[in-house]
């Protein structure tokens, strides 16, 4: 299954503001100063700017909620919020340009912010292409109907010249599409919105967008947590803070710590949050996640869940769930690995794999691991690290970004490790400590 965020926004459109680019631009500047890049060197710049922090590199972006699953046989649109007119251009590349595409979609709720894409979404303009649209709402026809009204658009529904048909589905149904297997589960908000379950059989997305949880009882989130059980990522309202959520009773949304809780409790292994605030800038929103992230391990238990920020554009492959890149350079006798992207669990297993092979071929006496490219690293990762330590003479850890650093003094970790600010000054230490 390939999980991908075209809209992550709640509420309301959100695009960056010209202060909020030039804000963007100023730190990455600073930042490049303060470890003397190269502008003129066209490879060092784009090494610096894969090694910054997400939020100046990039934006969680300001389209709100939509989402695609796709496997060899079926794809599935949750949502048609004003990310889905990406989605739908994306798709005119393929078969539904040609009039040849069928696809299904699914409604969590009928509010606003998971509509109003539909009418911008190019496929459904185009005839030979299939839609079946599925809703525990049974107005949902009308609902897409009425807000193209002339009123408020300029083209009918009644224009629309691919082939769509309406389904309606129930809680706790089981609906089959080719290999995977869906059911729904109602969620506390205005109007019910329901989550989503989807399993191929070897893994699992729930998506639990607009939902809010008013008693956190154990006996009145049992439901959700048989829901969400060992979910492999769980997708989740994280609009509000836990104050806003318990000041903000009735709105129906709810926050990323009370996604902790709950994604601890049924053993889910990735938490993303999901439906962020418009207001909520890119910085505030990756504090937000490191906060949750480090409420997590408050409690000292070896395994809790990955808290990441579903961003727009990310791509989550659940056939391959190692989401770690490496690539070795040879520098004398030193060996470079550049790591980019998680090293968790399943980063754990493609690192060891990845190192073994790298023995075979070699002696691998002394080892830098380049981290600026790591985006999250879990008690696994850090398991994984001590033991390839005991494997060689020496071993340095280089351009850690400041959210790795920290994970590894939440877990009191920090001092089993050689750390060093830049690769160079790891790589002369090294050579210094042999020649000692």
């Amino acid at each position: 299954m390939l999980l991908k965020f075209w809209g992550v926004r709640g509420s309301i459109p959100a695009p960056l503001t010209s202060n909020q680019v030039r804000s963007k631009i100023i730190h990455a500047l600073q930042e490049a100063a303060r470890r003397e890049i190269d502008l003129r060197d066209a490879r060092a710049i784009n090494e610096f700017v894969a090694g910054l922090s997400p939020y100046i590199q990039g934006t969680v972006g300001g389209n709100t909620s939509c989402i695609s699953l796709e496997t060899d046989t079926q794809l599935i649109i949750f949502d048609a919020g004003s990310g889905m007119r990406e989605l739908g251009w994306a798709l005119m590349e393929r078969e539904f340009g040609r009039g040849q595409g069928q696809a299904s979609i699914f409604f969590t709720h009928t509010h606003w912010d998971h509509i109003q894409g539909f009418p911008f979404f190019r496929p459904v303009f185009v005839r030979g292409n299939h839609f079946t649209i599925y809703s525990v709402h049974p107005y949902i026809q009308q609902v897409l109907s009425n807000q193209m009204n002339p009123e408020w658009f300029p083209v009918p529904f009644t224009y629309l010249s691919a082939d769509i048909e309406f389904k309606s589905i129930k809680p706790g149904e089981v609906l089959r599409l080719g290999e995977l297997q869906l059911r729904c589960q109602v969620l506390e908000h205005p109007g019910h919105a329901y989550a989503y379950r989807v399993e191929d059989g070897t893994s699992s997305v729930v998506l639990a967008t607009d939902g809010e949880y008013k008693n956190l009882s154990a006996s009145h989130t049992r439901e959700y947590i048989d829901f969400f059980a060992g979910a492999d990522i769980l997708i989740f309202d994280a609009m509000f803070s836990v104050r806003e959520s318990f000041i903000r009773e009735d709105w129906g949304h709810s926050s990323a710590m009370i996604g902790a809780d709950l994604a601890r409790r049924a053993g889910v292994k990735r938490l993303l949050l999901f439906h962020h605030d418009p207001a909520a800038t890119d910085d505030e929103i990756w504090r937000i996640a490191e906060a949750t992230q480090e409420y997590l391990s408050q409690d000292g238990a070896l395994v809790s869940p990955e808290v990441v920020v579903a961003c727009e554009g990310m791509e989550i492959d659940l056939s391959n769930k190692a989401d770690l890149q490496i690539t070795s350079q040879l520098v004398g006798d030193v060996v470079i690995l550049h790591l980019k992207g998680r090293l968790d669990a399943y980063g754990a297993d493609a690192f060891e794999s990845q190192f073994e092979a790298l023995s075979s071929q070699a002696e691998v006496h002394k080892i830098i691991l380049d981290m600026r490219g790591l985006t999250e690293l879990s008690t696994a990762g850090i398991k994984t690290l001590l033991d390839i330590r005991k494997q060689t003479y020496g071993m340095a850890l280089a351009e850690l970004p400041a959210s790795i650093h920290r994970v590894l003094e939440l877990a009191v970790t920090a001092d089993f490790f050689a750390i060093y600010d830049r690769v160079d000054a790891a790589l002369a230490a090294l050579n210094a400590a042999e020649s000692a």
